[in-house]
């Protein structure tokens, strides 16, 4: 669902993140990212049927963009632009040039300079030139973006100014994931339209996966004529691939827009897809086939046997071919060691080797890769996992799993590419990343020196599509990517989120005139819930994204949709009583095809008490700490809801005081199984009682009985009897399984314990 589009060509300017000179005169600047500094002045510049282009002829390059510039402005406004050297008339012209002298801290750095007579673009390199075109495109109205497809006369002004400009980070991008759900080669060349109009210069190409091989591989035409197609679990066969060609195609284009793409190609894990097509590459040489479920996979390259590097060798050396970059991505991440701690020819290696364990083996195995790709010019780069067992020397790292990885790697002198999932994985839900979020984000971690800070690059914002096929990415990346571009390029401290938020609102019709089907910048529906333990009773308060957007919603767990007599448009608090299920969608006249958010309530003795745990769960699971254990909110089986405390390294150890004894029936602990994120059902839950807090008797402990090895995610509830014991404080120990079992696909890893609500009768 996208929001609702007022199309507005001047509007009031807030506050801009960037250092304005001169108090803003005529036209607001509504730039983004927002310049480092602009100086506006009195007046304008027209375009008019004489108006020419004028490139620098010192530099043969700037031909071609003053033909790029010369094409977009002839069709967005049918005047001829006629292209010309410097020696043409110096008045109604719009004048581009290269000056490395212009002293700015980037080589992607421009100035833009509009007076009444002339618009001057000059850049630090062929970068900065075309970085300066695109800020100048956002100063005209949006409708010129539409392919010259303009319905009325538009005035085709620019403000007198002057900007100079320049990137805080050298990196900035996007990362694409086309392996879950394929995205065809048009998409692609669109997405880098629209990412070089926001000054993205990387474009992170994620081509193979265990659900794909999505690149042709001339010496291995098995990888995609097998490793391309999956057959569903419905049974229909789903697929594609990009053929050399296509590769070549896209990447000549993106160079053009000064964009760098970056192929990766996953190793030693990710790698089922490769494995159907060649099942001598695993350590079992069994035969599977490519993966038609997300997840993480046990089945990877086997590290033991050299025939595995002498393919990844090969497929590289076409790879490399293809992609000019200095960079190959290899992945890295979320390599199960099971087969390796089980494999002969694997464990050989470790002792031929001196590997104490696999993480070294790993280690052995990414330097191996990386010595390959120095060898013919090229730089690695890893996910953070490549940091286990000691990091290849050369490598770049790109922390997802927080920015720990960031800092180990930059505080040994590496390069960083910080890409959390807190802040920019954007196939995450609005509950969890919303645009003020990712507007939050500070790509230099806390704990770097200042004499470090050179090593982060910068950062990108990571699209997996394992729940968006093609047709959904423009609502998961816009307009969360705008955020994250300003973010990247201003790097603007302190940040005024509202005063950004207000640029954004601006650049909506720009987005449409794209061809972008945009999305929400927060959550659809949010839940204000104030809980009242002596009546027993919540009230919620249901608040929409945007003050015009209705809401309907039911209590009886039916759909809130046009047709069901239960569901009642939403006018004021609503206040609960009673346990249920509240569920809730904004009203659409034409159609039933609706994004639903629910709140499971539940009414107890516990709602509100004290409560204590142990040992803090994951930084990235939260919830509202201790307090979520208590507040009456049950979570749903999407465990990025808010709502769930996440445990991977330490058990749960919880302490109620109810302030007094009281009888108790019945104690329900819930938690939540999901196979493929490695989220198990405890081991067993333990139950104590207490009437001082101090002196603990064990009343039971539940070993559990549940199902585990099943595809479907699910919650449980651990349930105790205990007829009405009298008790004040009540002890909950569940013990997390330590490692993923063998029937697991990711056998041998961490698992995760993920815990709710703890409801006393």
């Amino acid at each position: 669902m996208k929001k609702s589009i007022r199309i507005i060509f001047i509007l009031v300017i807030g506050i801009l993140p960037m250092r304005l000179l001169s108090q803003a005169i005529a036209i607001p600047i509504q730039i983004i990212p927002a310049p480092q500094q602009i100086t506006q002045s009195e007046g304008q510049f027209f375009f008019n049927e004489n108006t020419q282009l004028v490139f620098d002829n010192k530099n043969s390059e700037l031909k071609n963009t003053a033909i790029y510039l010369q094409s977009f402005l002839a069709k967005a406004t049918n005047l001829p632009f006629k292209v010309s050297t410097k020696n043409a008339p110096d008045n109604n012209v719009i004048y581009i040039s290269i000056d490395t002298n212009l002293e700015l801290p980037s080589p992607e750095g421009y100035q833009l300079i509009i007076t009444k007579n002339k618009v001057s673009i000059i850049g630090n390199s062929l970068a900065g030139v075309f970085y300066g075109i695109q800020s100048m495109r956002q100063l005209l109205p949006a409708a010129i973006e539409n392919n010259g497809n303009v319905k009325s006369l538009l005035q085709f002004q620019l403000p007198c100014l002057q900007i100079t400009d320049y990137p805080k980070f050298s990196w900035r991008g996007l990362n694409l994931d086309c392996c879950r759900h394929f995205m065809d080669k048009a998409f692609i060349l669109h997405y880098l339209d629209v990412l070089a109009y926001y000054k993205m210069n990387k474009f992170h190409w994620h081509l193979t996966e265990d659900q794909a091989w999505r690149i042709e591989i001339k010496k291995y035409p098995k990888l995609t004529s097998v490793g391309a197609f999956r057959k569903e679990k419905e049974g229909n066969i789903y697929g594609g691939f990009y053929t050399q060609a296509d590769i070549k195609e896209v990447v000549a284009y993106a160079a053009k827009l000064n964009i760098e793409v970056i192929p990766e190609i996953e190793m030693p894990g990710h790698s089922m897809a490769a494995i159907a097509a060649y099942p001598g590459l695993s350590c079992t040489k069994a035969p599977l086939a490519v993966a038609n479920t997300w997840g993480v996979f046990k089945d990877i390259y086997c590290a033991g046997s050299d025939s595995t590097f002498i393919f990844l060798e090969n497929v590289l050396t076409e790879v490399f071919a293809l992609f000019p970059s200095k960079y190959i991505h290899i992945g890295g991440d979320e390599a199960p060691k099971y087969r390796w701690e089980n494999c002969a020819a694997c464990q050989q290696r470790m002792q031929n080797e001196k590997l104490k364990d696999a993480h070294e083996l790993q280690s052995y195995f990414i330097k191996r890769i990386e010595k390959f790709a120095n060898s013919n010019g090229k730089k690695i780069i890893g996910w953070d996992e490549i940091l286990e067992g000691g990091l290849a020397p050369n490598a770049t790292v790109q922390s997802w799993r927080g920015v720990e990885g960031a800092i180990a790697a930059v505080n040994s002198q590496h390069d960083a590419i910080v890409s959390p999932t807190s802040h920019c994985y954007f196939d995450y839900s609005l509950k969890s990343i919303d645009l003020a979020k990712v507007y939050s984000f500070n790509p230099i971690p806390a704990g770097i020196s200042a004499e470090n800070e050179k090593y982060i690059l910068g950062g990108e914002c990571n699209m997996w599509t394992e729940k968006a096929p093609q047709n959904l990415v423009d609502s998961k990346v816009f307009p969360r990517l705008l955020a994250l571009a300003e973010v990247l390029w201003t790097n603007p401290m302190p940040r005024n989120f509202e005063a950004f938020n207000q640029r954004v609102e601006s650049h909506y019709p720009r987005l449409t005139s794209l061809g972008i089907q945009y999305g929400f910048d927060k959550q659809a529906i949010t839940f204000s819930i104030q809980v009242n333990p002596m009546a027993k009773a919540f009230q919620v308060e249901l608040i929409p994204a945007q003050a015009d957007l209705k809401i309907v919603y039911t209590l009886d767990q039916s759909l809130p949709q046009i047709g069901n007599p239960k569901a009642m448009p939403y006018q004021k608090t609503i206040e609960l009583q009673q346990a249920g299920i509240l569920k809730a969608a904004i009203q659409q006249a034409d159609t039933n095809q609706l994004e639903v958010f629910s709140r499971q309530f539940d009414i107890h003795q516990a709602i509100a008490k004290p409560c204590t745990i142990k040992v803090k769960p994951s930084d990235s699971y939260t919830a509202n700490g201790a307090n979520s254990l208590v507040d009456g909110l049950i979570g749903s089986i999407d465990f990025h809801d808010g709502l769930w405390l996440g445990f991977q390294q330490n058990n749960l150890e919880a302490i109620i005081d109810l302030g007094e004894n009281q009888k108790i029936n019945s104690i329900q602990a819930h938690f939540l199984q999901s196979m493929p994120s490695w989220i198990l059902f405890p081991e067993s839950v333990s139950l104590y009682t207490s009437s001082d807090g101090i002196q603990f008797k064990l009343y039971k402990v539940m070993e559990n009985k549940f199902p585990q090895n099943v595809s479907e995610t699910s919650m449980q509830n651990f349930t105790f009897d205990l007829s009405n014991t009298a008790t004040r404080y009540i002890k909950v120990i569940a013990k997390k399984v330590d490692k993923c079992p063998e029937w697991h696909e990711a056998a041998g890893s961490e698992a995760w314990l993920f815990v709710d609500e703890i409801s006393i009768y």
